[in-house]
């Protein structure tokens, strides 16, 4: 007589009518067990093969530490399939699927003692960390230049409470100060690391935003722990004329607020006669004109139509005037005509190309001439077979334009690679300037136009370059940061004369760093000498090496700082020339216990950026803040999360590089 079916186990197995009742089969996977009297074989049975099964027989979870065999499915099928035992007999009674089974409370009541499984558990979310949360909402705030207002928008506070709806969305007002807090907070910190700092190069920049307001901005630059640092430090509201005097009082300000104002090598401006003045002769600081302005007028006097004076006039060619007065009209045309820009995507689609967009030039930037130049003769193929499709096209290229653009494109591509080279702002780009001046010269000459256009702009681009970027060779500024670099010293002049005046000029200013390092030196050996005699003084050995210790000390003080620098600056340019590809900053830090006074020149001169371009990319930025959405952004918020985005960037970058 089988026992009593009050376990859940009998659900899952039967007796065979064959055999005399001492073996049970699995009605899922037909195993069979010689039944003892008890169910823990069995239970064994079903935890290791129908865990699933049996978790929902018995109405718990799933362990989150079990697996299912890879026999489960077929288990199911067999479970499911029509071979199963019809439900009339009470021994052989199986359920459809497990999951709508109901188990009688006293067969689990019944259920054999075991030890307990292991539940899977599902953790709601708990209560965020507020000041966590906040942060993060800040950050995202300086970073993507969001708004204030942005916790006040509806779409906003229903997407953060189904992130999680414990955290509590500071007000408006509260965010205020929390900016207020961190701007406090970022401004001190850095305050506290320019106080080690002994040189800061400046660049500046006045831009107006879409309310017809004037700002003017401040970027810092210097070089700490051998890395190149780059700071947006002030953006400042300009409501007077522009003058000179009115940007000096700004400028000075700003340098008062931020304790640097004896720590400036150089201004970084562009050619403006109100900046150079400002700086000059109100500021008493040292002016140095942005490269990139000047490589942008150097082609403006090739390729723009206006004509400054009658001297340069010849330098214009009016085909390629006229060339790109063409490729102007064409670009606009697809701007303003939906049909026509469809029709020209949809004809990259069937020529299996890439699908590419016109760029519209502005005419004070003479790369986005290059680049709108650059994708015509991208687009060329399919521009050409999209036009006569075009109701109402504009005037196309014919054969000799296409070949003058692909000449003016070859001559002008040196350039646009320059301006990008020299618009860095994390690695040394003032160094740079003589040896790619000379770069360029060398690449635009090599260049073979075929059209006596291109030949032109050729000639009339080596003829400005050698005019207006020339004479960098002769600036005391870049010359001195030309020599500093161990990767260029004094290759990189292309006259000899004016690389023996770029050593004069390092010799003067590094004999005046010894002197002051002689000076230090002398008192200090003197208050060790009077310390020494006054312990010593009974000893009558000094006596025996008086004339000895007079001849070395005599010896010493010949040695003048122009011949201690002169000695120190040959020792280091008959040094290897450092890899191109490697970092100049890195090459210092390792030896600037060996030239002390070099590694000093090193940090004032290699910290000066090339170009005024890291203040006019806050043009751009600032864009973003200043739109009709928040006209009434008050000048000190948008100096407060210019300043904070700059932060959140340079800790960006500091982790990149100790990665």
């Amino acid at each position: 007589m089988s026992p009593p079916k009050k376990s859940v186990v009998w659900e899952f197995f039967r007796k065979n009518s064959d055999d005399s009742g001492t073996r049970l089969y699995c009605k899922l996977c037909n195993c069979n067990y010689k039944y003892i009297g008890n169910t823990s074989t069995l239970i064994n049975h079903l935890k290791k093969k129908h865990i699933v099964q049996y978790s929902e027989a018995i109405g718990q979870a799933l362990p989150s530490n079990e697996t299912v065999s890879n026999g489960y499915e077929e288990n199911s099928r067999i479970f499911l399939s029509s071979n199963r035992p019809e439900p009339s007999s009470s021994e052989n009674r199986i359920l459809p699927s497990p999951s709508l089974v109901e188990i009688p409370n006293d067969e689990r009541l019944t259920e054999p003692t075991q030890k307990r499984m292991r539940q899977m558990r599902i953790t709601a979310p708990t209560k965020i960390n507020q000041k966590s949360g906040n942060d993060a909402l800040m950050d995202m705030i300086v970073l993507d230049l969001q708004p204030l207002q942005i916790v006040e928008n509806k779409g906003f506070i229903k997407y953060t409470q189904t992130l999680n709806p414990h955290y509590e969305i500071p007000s408006r007002k509260k965010l205020t100060q929390m900016l207020e807090d961190r701007y406090l907070i970022c401004s001190t910190e850095l305050k506290e690391k320019l106080k080690d700092v002994l040189d800061i190069a400046l660049t500046t920049d006045i831009w107006s935003s879409d309310s017809q307001k004037s700002f003017i901005s401040v970027t810092a630059h210097f070089i700490q722990y051998s890395k190149l640092r780059s700071m947006v430090i002030s953006t400042k509201e300009l409501p007077e004329q522009h003058t000179a005097e009115n940007i000096a009082n700004i400028l000075r300000t700003i340098l008062s607020d931020w304790k640097i104002y004896d720590k400036i090598v150089t201004v970084v401006t562009d050619n403006a006669s109100n900046m150079k003045k400002a700086v000059n002769d109100y500021l008493n600081k040292r002016n140095h004109f942005c490269i990139a302005h000047t490589i942008n007028l150097a082609v403006k006097d090739c390729l723009g139509k206006e004509i400054e004076n009658i001297q340069s006039s010849y330098l214009k060619n009016t085909e390629i005037l006229n060339v790109i007065t063409k490729c102007r009209n064409i670009v606009t045309h697809f701007k303003q005509s939906t049909k026509s820009a469809n029709t020209l995507r949809d004809m990259q689609t069937q020529m299996n190309l890439e699908i590419l967009k016109l760029k519209q030039d502005i005419n004070t930037r003479w790369n986005s001439t290059f680049y709108m130049l650059e994708r015509l003769l991208r687009l060329k193929i399919p521009l050409s077979a999209t036009l006569p499709l075009l109701d109402t096209p504009p005037l196309n290229l014919n054969s000799a334009e296409w070949s003058i653009l692909e000449d003016c494109v070859a001559v002008l591509r040196p350039l646009e690679k320059i301006t990008t080279t020299l618009s860095g702002e994390y690695y040394p780009t003032l160094s740079y300037i003589i040896p790619l001046v000379r770069g360029l010269q060398n690449s635009i000459l090599k260049k073979t136009p075929h059209t006596e256009a291109g030949q032109h702009l050729q000639q009339s681009l080596l003829e400005v370059i050698d005019r207006r970027l020339g004479v960098y060779e002769g600036n005391r500024t870049a010359a001195k940061a030309t020599i500093l670099d161990p990767r260029f010293k004094k290759k990189a002049f292309g006259l000899e004369s004016a690389a023996e005046n770029a050593i004069k000029y390092v010799i003067e200013e590094l004999a005046q760093y010894q002197l002051q390092l002689q000076v230090s030196e002398i008192q200090h050996e003197s208050n060790t000498a009077t310390t020494s005699q006054t312990q010593t003084s009974s000893n009558s050995d000094d006596e025996l090496w008086e004339v000895f210790d007079k001849k070395v000390n005599d010896s010493t003080t010949q040695q003048t700082p122009i011949s201690s620098a002169s000695i120190m600056l040959k020792q280091y340019l008959d040094a290897p020339y450092l890899d191109r590809k490697k970092d100049p900053l890195q090459f210092w830090e390792e030896r600037k216990h060996i030239f002390p006074s070099l590694y000093r020149m090193a940090c004032k001169y290699l910290c000066i950026p090339a170009t005024s371009v890291p203040s006019e990319r806050l043009f751009s930025k600032a864009g973003l803040l200043t739109n009709q959405r928040r006209n009434r952004l008050l000048p000190k918020k948008l100096d407060q999360i210019l300043f904070l985005n700059s932060v959140c960037r340079e800790k960006k970058i500091s982790n990149t590089f100790n990665k």
